[in-house]
């Protein structure tokens, strides 16, 4: 029987105290198993990020559980639960966060600088992530330089730098027009179908629909339908598929 990579029970979050607390999250109950590609619709307000910022680690809740691969995360240490953090999620944001004193290579290096690789090893599975997704022609450019677009398109190749299982996006064409919002999501879609990465994705927008494995509708901090749109199989052994080839 299949097991949740990521399992929430019972979750709710509440900002602020007294009469000036808001109810964000309200009883939210969902199962993301390996391989999914789920899309997470609703209007803005309804606590989509918030859900997000949950699930990896970043919003403690006021209630209930997150559990990835069955363990509770936030019964972890803060120090524990950002190694898990950078150990098994991508993240992608819908404005990308630059360091601008470094360029596109350093920028896309960086989380493996953090994590513990020697700076030439780092540069190096860098140059091949860039050059995987044909943005290598970006390397020596600031971030700034690149259109929203090709900006987007490298944040998701940093959030991969690490081979993460599983990538979260948080509206991540929000800013971007039509061919470069196409694009990106068809890069999603290489990465859940031909590397099977599981990917939770926020957005408002139905016409990515058509991408979900399985269709999520939020409402006021509810979850109002969770719809299967297809079934997929368990991911394969990471190890045996990497993304991101080299040293």
């Amino acid at each position: 029987m299949k097991k949740p990579v990521i399992k929430i029970e019972n979750l709710e979050k509440s900002f602020g105290k007294g009469q000036a607390k808001t109810r964000v999250l309200k009883g939210i109950d969902l199962d993301i198993f390996p391989g999914e590609f789920v899309i997470i619709f609703g209007p803005s307000g309804c606590g989509k990020s918030t859900l997000l910022n949950t699930i990896v680690g970043l919003e403690k809740p006021t209630s209930g559980k997150v559990f990835l691969k069955g363990a509770d995360v936030y019964l972890l240490k803060d120090d524990e639960r950002s190694t898990l953090r950078h150990n098994h999620f991508g993240i992608v944001y819908q404005q990308a966060n630059w360091i601008q004193s470094l360029n596109i290579l350093e920028n896309v290096a960086f989380p493996l600088n953090i994590g513990g690789y020697t700076y030439l090893r780092s540069l190096t599975r860098s140059r091949n992530a860039l050059t995987l997704f044909n943005l290598d022609k970006f390397s020596k450019n600031r971030p700034t330089e690149l259109s929203g677009g090709q900006q987007q398109k490298v944040a998701t190749v940093r959030a991969l730098i690490s081979n993460p299982e599983i990538i979260l996006a948080d509206e991540p064409t929000g800013n971007l027009d039509k061919i470069s919002s196409d694009d990106l999501m068809y890069v999603f879609k290489s990465l859940n179908e031909e590397f099977k990465r599981t990917i939770v994705m926020v957005t408002h927008n139905p016409e990515y629909e058509k991408f979900a494995s399985k269709l999520v509708f939020m409402e006021d901090g509810k979850i109002k339908e969770v719809r299967l749109v297809r079934e997929v199989a368990l991911s394969p052994n990471l190890e045996s598929r990497d993304i991101i080839m080299g040293s």
